[in-house]
């Protein structure tokens, strides 16, 4: 109790400082609406408040806990466009409180931030990442379906499976030009990542680089770079990789890029002593219209060759998206899952809106007029320690009609461990793991102020050790409707069924109402 007591308390530090947020947003609408032309700046506070009815809050097979569940949701979208501090961010603090249940009240919050700091024109930046969100500990634990709200998606189940993990990217760069003939690129990379009841993916990073470049111009250039990372968990050994690396690029027209590099690696992935070998690699990327990109990457590492592939193509009104890649992560998620809404329509809005920071104002406006959550579906994921190699593949297309739009993605990831005792989790017990999921959303414009959408979703997850897979199968259902310039109501409902270490089914009923100042 007493530490349930020290959670709720460290939690509730941030209130304060969204309540004093959300004040100044306020305060100062005024001057930023429409600012995006002008001074560059919109401050957006909201508030919004969900009721849902589930028959199954534990996700018992039989020891069903039917409860209602009352979310209050304050959060604030900031955006600026030009100026020194370019950048986005999106908050939400979701204060969650259990009826007709013993479960304690619980504070989660989301945040998607990104942005650049451009201390000294032209020559020291500073790009910054930010994110809070709910993940799976254990890809073979209970897994559980979130309430897709329209401006994000919360967990309100009781899973101790899911935790909340929260993370901060710092990259300081400068840049220089010496005698107009070589560009120098000198960049820290720090990173922090926290779980928040458990050590279990928590970690820190720090390295850095330094880049030579030739500056002279011309279809054939060259470029130099050493390069020094190193990661390490809460608990257990850190990882360094370094590498000096020379290059080529040829450019032979203003559409296709070609490269090859050559150089020394050092890493202590496999064994604790170090190894150290040759590194080398190839790549090209193809831009035959604004429309399709195409890149292709390959390289080689003693501790495992690398690749990626992607093809984007974009219509009018559709975008097609193919990728496959392979690299090791440490320390870190393992990514898994397919993209989002948000991911889709950020690039099918590219035509529309080529600023990425006013393109996030409109994508995340369309998704809320059509019911849909910018960070759904869910990704598939674990928490993991130690270093590891990720097989990604994903498959995605989005349709977009006069009121109708379908979206759809496929992914199957394969991570395998690397080393011999260096991992904790879910890599402990399995040497290789797949995950695989699949989404098909429809949505439908009813009326200029009204809409209607539908999700379906399933994921598995196999390991190789004996008995480990999951399946979790879900249905969703939204419509959302304008109750006037700045408010909207959604209701909705789900129907979710798993198969893994317990068998549950779940119902669950849900309004969420929103109101934007």
């Amino acid at each position: 109790m007493a530490a349930m007591t020290r959670r709720r308390a460290e939690s509730l530090r941030w209130a304060p400082a969204l309540v004093l947020a959300l004040a100044a947003g306020g305060a100062a609408r005024a001057q930023t609406e429409g600012a995006a032309t002008g001074g560059g700046m919109t401050v957006r506070p909201r508030i919004a408040m969900m009721e849902t009815w589930t028959d199954n809050l534990r996700l018992s097979e039989h020891d069903k806990d039917a409860a209602l569940v009352t979310v209050v949701s304050p959060g604030i979208s900031i955006v600026r466009t030009n100026g020194p501090l370019r950048g986005s961010l999106d908050y939400t603090l979701n204060g969650i409180v259990y009826e007709k249940s013993d479960q304690p009240s619980q504070l989660q919050s989301a945040l998607q931030a990104n942005g650049q700091a451009e201390l000294i024109e032209r020559h020291l930046l500073v790009d910054m990442n930010a994110s809070i969100g709910q993940q799976s500990a254990s890809a073979f634990g209970l897994q559980s379906t979130p309430t897709l709200g329209s401006q994000s998606s919360v967990s309100t189940l009781a899973n101790a499976n899911r935790h909340q993990v929260s993370t901060l990217l710092l990259s300081p760069m400068l840049h220089e030009v010496i005698g107009s003939l070589v560009s120098m690129d000198l960049r820290g990379n720090f990173s922090r990542t926290e779980v928040r009841g458990s050590s279990l993916g928590d970690n820190r990073g720090a390295g850095g680089s330094l880049r030579f470049t030739g500056a002279g111009g011309g279809s054939l250039n060259w470029w130099t770079q050493v390069t020094t990372q190193q990661t390490t968990p809460a608990s257990g050994r850190a990882n360094r990789l370094s590498s000096a690396v020379l290059g080529l690029s040829y450019q032979p027209d203003a559409d296709l890029t070609l490269g090859a590099d050559a150089g020394r690696e050092r890493n202590d992935y496999l064994t604790s002593t170090g190894q150290k070998g040759n590194t080398g690699g190839v790549n090209a990327q193809w831009r035959p219209t604004p429309r399709t990109r195409v890149n292709g990457d390959w390289h080689r590492h003693e501790y495992g060759n690398s690749h990626s592939f992607s093809f984007e193509h974009r219509m009018a009104h559709s975008v097609w998206q193919l990728s496959d890649s392979q690299a090791v992560t440490v320390g870190s998620l393992s990514a898994g899952g397919v993209r989002s809404n948000y991911d889709q329509f950020f690039l099918l809005f590219a035509s529309l809106e080529p600023d990425p920071v006013k393109r996030d104002l409109l994508v995340r406006a369309y998704l809320q007029a059509q019911g849909l959550s910018p960070d759904a579906p869910s990704s598939a994921g674990f928490l993991s320690s130690g270093p590891s190699q990720l097989r990604s593949q994903t498959l995605g297309f989005t349709l977009q009609g006069v009121r109708s739009t379908l979206s759809a993605q496929a992914s199957r990831n394969i991570t395998r461990r690397l080393g011999s005792g260096l991992n904790q989790g879910d890599l402990a017990n399995n040497s290789r793991i797949e995950q695989r999921s699949y989404s098909l959303t429809a949505s439908h414009q009813l009326t200029p102020t009204s809409g209607l959408s539908v999700t379906a979703a399933h994921q598995q997850a196999l390991g190789d050790a004996s008995g480990r897979a999951t399946r979790l199968t879900s249905l969703t259902a939204n419509w959302n409707g304008k109750l006037g310039p700045r408010s909207s109501v959604q209701f909705g409902a789900r129907h979710a069924r798993f198969e893994g270490v317990t068998a549950y089914a779940e119902n669950a009923v849900y309004a969420n109402l929103t109101q934007q100042f």
